[in-house]
């Protein structure tokens, strides 16, 4: 599939300065939003001040189009732009009204929540699954045996696991002879 982006080159853009805070947890999402560029985070703190990440945004990838539609059409997290980000945005009835005019859009947002909510099934079955080990030889079978990974902490928060355990259990899978890891690249042996 293509780019919602290069469908959109007559519509305009609201520009968000980084560490602004786009919209709050609890309040009503009225706009779908499309990330034409920058980087935006929607995340909570809990009560003892940790923050849980929901999702990080980057160019191409939507928010508000799963609750504007919905009974309950209110923010989970605070929708914060990291960077100095661009975006696109829409009413329910302008999105609606685009979905319904352009039929490559149409295509391009049911691929979008196809793999969104595969992505979604994906996390809710790591966290299902009661071992460390199990939560990683089932991500690299869903990848075909290899899984690119920014870093350990980026692979942890992919398992749901802490830091320190994801190292351990890297560290002595190496060791068993049942991972290798090059280039950021975790693979089966």
């Amino acid at each position: 599939m293509g780019s919602f982006i290069t469908l959109l080159s007559n519509q305009e853009v609201k520009t968000y300065e980084k560490g602004t805070t786009i919209a709050f947890e609890d309040s009503l999402c009225t706009k779908v939003r499309l990330v034409k560029s920058g980087h935006i985070r929607i995340s909570s703190i809990t009560s003892n001040g940790q923050e849980i990440i929901y999702k990080d945004l980057y160019e191409n990838d939507l928010f508000g189009n799963n609750l504007i539609f919905s009974n309950n059409p209110y923010y989970r997290g605070d929708v914060i732009a990291i960077e100095n980000s661009e975006l696109y945005e829409f009413s329910g009835e302008e999105f609606l009204s685009l979905l319904n005019s352009n039929k490559e859009f149409l295509k391009e947002f049911l691929h979008y929540q196809s793999e969104d909510s595969k992505k979604l099934n994906q996390t809710i079955k790591i966290l299902s699954i009661p071992t460390s080990d199990e939560k990683l030889f089932y991500l690299l079978q869903i990848n075909r045996g290899e899984i690119k990974i920014k870093s350990i902490t980026d692979l942890s928060k992919k398992l749901n696991l802490t830091r320190e355990a994801t190292s351990r259990m890297v560290n002595r899978l190496i060791k068993d002879n049942k991972i290798e890891i090059t280039s950021n690249v975790i693979k089966l042996k």
